[in-house]
């Protein structure tokens, strides 16, 4: 694999959290990789001084390569392995953007929130996506500079092929971000199961976040946060399943849990048990969304909730708390609302309301 990553080109389109992360430790790691972003400001600080990286445990600075967007045509480079990390709302035109660059047998690793592997596949193939669920914390806060929140013995990604299969390239594709962090990335048969999975963590706390600006692990220490992101696991679940999909733990919790909480107050308080349990291991940053809201960038709830909503209406499956947290976090970011946990109280109104339409 070694050898083999040598000759291999490697692009990372969007330096946010994510891409900047993967980018920083390929570097550190001896990863010959090009970063891509639309961010002028943090292009010329890399370029310049390079890639900081704060860990939970150290800190480094890295010289990954670096292209503004604009300049990717004028350089007549073309790429083995893509790494894909923009937001979910910049899926479509970034593939379209990335597709006459790569080469014959070159895929992309789609490492995003949400599920947007199939929409990436229904413009390059469906023989070119990898699945990456991201499976850690990260966050940039100003050019040049990525926060890695989560502990570096967390693996850092589950990857999978879309069809399932456990193929040379997932392997070749695991051995190279196993660079990332402690590496420990994992393979999975199931990586509609592991996404499903993902997009209820990302929903119970994205959001929520955004709305009330808690951090990651004040999500599940409030007791009003708490509740609220039981009830929306219970929709996510009950869509997830209605697709066919075999949904993996979500948060080291059976999903049945989350949906039989909703109606029985001893289960509710053995998956509040599990998850304040957990609350110290996840981490000390913001969930993106609310790292969004803070730069005032658009935020990516639409494809979070709102996908399960989505999904929900497609299926006749009522998602109510869904419909109402993501309509508040919208009323944030318009700044309708400040940021505060009593803008939980007006969740069951707005539930109610979506509930009866």
């Amino acid at each position: 694999m070694e050898e083999s990553m040598t000759q291999k080109k490697i692009a990372i389109l969007g330096a946010g959290a994510i891409g900047s992360t993967i980018g920083g430790f390929f570097a550190k790691n001896g990863v010959d990789c090009t970063l891509i972003d639309m961010w002028p400001e943090n292009v010329q600080q890399v370029r310049s001084n390079g890639l900081r990286v704060t860990t939970m445990e150290d800190e480094f600075v890295s010289h990954p390569g670096i292209l503004h967007i604009s300049d990717v045509s004028t350089r007549g480079d073309s790429y083995d392995i893509v790494i894909l990390s923009v937001k979910s709302y910049d899926t479509e035109w970034s593939t379209h953007f990335i597709k006459p660059y790569l080469n014959q047998g070159s895929y992309v690793i789609c490492a995003q929130n949400s599920i947007n592997d199939d929409r990436i596949a229904a413009i390059l193939g469906w023989t070119r996506v990898i699945g990456a669920v991201v499976t850690y914390g990260a966050g940039i806060y100003e050019p040049g500079h990525v926060n890695y929140t989560s502990p570096r013995e967390r693996s850092p990604f589950t990857l999978g092929e879309l069809n399932g299969l456990i193929t040379p390239r997932i392997n070749e594709a695991v051995d190279l971000l196993n660079k990332v962090s402690g590496g420990g990335v994992k393979s999975t048969s199931n990586l509609w199961g592991e996404r499903w999975s993902k997009l209820c963590v990302n929903s119970m706390a994205n959001a929520i976040a955004g709305v009330t600006g808690l951090k990651s692990a004040e999500l599940r220490e409030v007791e009003s946060s708490r509740h609220i992101s039981i009830r929306i696991a219970a929709e996510v679940v009950q869509v997830a399943l209605a697709t066919g999909v075999d949904i993996q733990p979500i948060s080291g919790v059976s999903p049945q849990m989350f949906v039989d909480a909703v109606s029985d107050e001893s289960i509710m308080r053995e998956v509040e048990n599990i998850l304040m349990s957990g609350a110290k291991q996840i981490g000390i940053g913001r969930p993106s969304l609310a790292q969004d809201l803070l730069k005032g960038r658009q935020i990516e709830v639409d494809y979070l909730n709102g996908y399960v909503s989505q999904k929900g209406s497609e299926l006749g499956i009522s998602t109510p708390v869904n419909d109402a947290i993501r309509d508040l976090a919208h009323r944030v970011a318009r700044k309708e609302i400040e940021p505060s946990v009593e803008n939980l109280s007006l969740i069951d109104v707005l539930s109610l309301h979506t509930d009866d339409n």
